[in-house]
């Protein structure tokens, strides 16, 4: 096992998993094409045009649902009886592998639906021209609505990397469950620790000074709370699936 981390090797096991999952991206992008579409045709029939926010209600629908799926393609050979042996005696460090899957999954992933969807769009606009009255235009795509979707992906993404690595059965149900509860107790904790921390403003009383001093806070740790959930869902998390590689390595 290469141990010291090489460039080349990374590019080469991301041509690797590309070649091995061709047959897989060509039928999920032939599928998700047509839904594409459908919707951005459906989105033509009233006023025959395809503004910035009707691209992006079509475009996330199915950006984030396949990127997800995704990531647990990438590491289905690390689960397989018949495969993870020689999954895991390819010459490759574990922090070559993490990184050839996440840049996979998010980089190259991004730069290639989004094209395709661009693509599919522009499609439906020549077809709006020949069925209807839709005029000639260039799909809108970098709306700031667009970067929204493409960063909230980014952000999700390295989860559900980690359930990938993590689970070897019921590996989306798993994950998608154990989000689920992590969130759910992060809510009922952060609401117990508010309410103790400031039992004695009377914050929850429902006058309009404590609404006010709720909303204030809120504004003033949106920031420190979004470069957390960054650095914990992203750095942290690539980490945790790093470490679950080893794991299954040793």
């Amino acid at each position: 096992m290469a141990q010291e981390f090489s460039i080349k090797r990374i590019g080469g096991f991301i041509y690797r998993d590309i070649v091995l999952l061709k047959s897989t991206i060509i039928t999920g992008l032939s599928v998700t094409g047509g839904l594409l579409f459908i919707g951005f045709l459906f989105n033509l029939r009233e006023d025959y045009h395809l503004t910035p926010n009707e691209f992006v209600s079509v475009f996330f629908k199915f950006y984030i649902p396949v990127g997800l799926l995704l990531c647990f393609t990438i590491f289905k050979e690390a689960h397989s009886q018949k495969t993870n042996q020689f999954y895991f005696s390819l010459p490759v460090s574990s922090y070559e592998r993490i990184a050839a899957a996440w840049f996979t999954t998010s980089i190259i992933y991004t730069v290639v639906f989004t094209t395709f969807g661009f693509l599919v769009g522009q499609f439906a606009i020549v077809t709006g021209i020949v069925v209807s009255q839709a005029n000639f235009h260039v799909v809108p795509i970098f709306s700031e609505n667009y970067w929204k979707v493409v960063a909230f992906y980014f952000l999700i993404q390295p989860t559900f990397l980690l359930g990938a690595v993590t689970f070897s059965k019921n590996r989306i149900g798993k994950t998608l469950l154990s989000i689920l509860l992590i969130v759910f107790g992060l809510v009922v904790y952060n609401f117990i620790l508010f309410g103790v921390l400031n039992i004695g403003y009377e914050v929850f009383s429902g006058e309009k000074l404590a609404s006010d001093a709720f909303d204030l806070t809120s504004n003033d740790f949106s920031g420190i709370g979004s470069w957390f959930w960054i650095i914990v869902l992203g750095i942290g998390i690539l980490l945790a699936t790093y470490y679950k590689i080893t794991e299954k390595e040793a």
